[in-house]
């Protein structure tokens, strides 16, 4: 009996589960039987390497749009400060300002509570917003 591929490390299978959701389509980039897409979705190993690379993809999506908080949040206040500007111009970027003052604010927290709770020491010992 012939031993199965590991598609572990087959970067164009990986790429077509990766950019595809239905399994029709994996078969169709990658030519390979329904059975055997199936069998390499539900492997373990191919599961990990799956989870490892779009993580990667995120972190690298969320550095990307991180690199232009500073200058959004700038225009933003030019906006909201813009004595031309409507009143409900000027509004819809004070509250989009707030809103996201208060997403940032909960994941400050929530990242101080975990390094907190790795560390073993009292969430108390951190200041929160």
């Amino acid at each position: 009996m012939a031993k199965a591929k590991n598609y572990t490390e087959d970067e164009r299978v990986i790429g077509a589960f990766l950019n595809h959701f239905r399994m029709v389509d994996v078969m169709r980039e990658t030519g390979l039987s329904k059975n055997t897409v199936y069998k390499i979705r539900n492997d373990p190993e191919f599961q990990r390497v799956i989870r490892e690379r779009k993580e990667a993809i995120l972190k690298t999506a969320v550095n990307k749009m991180q690199s232009y908080l500073t200058r959004d949040v700038s225009i933003l206040q030019q906006i909201a400060e813009d004595p031309d500007a409507s009143a409900q111009v000027r509004i819809n970027a004070i509250s989009t300002i707030m809103s996201q003052l208060k997403d940032w604010t909960m994941v400050t927290d929530l990242m101080k509570r975990i390094e907190a709770l790795e560390n073993n020491t009292s969430v108390n010992d951190f200041e929160t917003f």
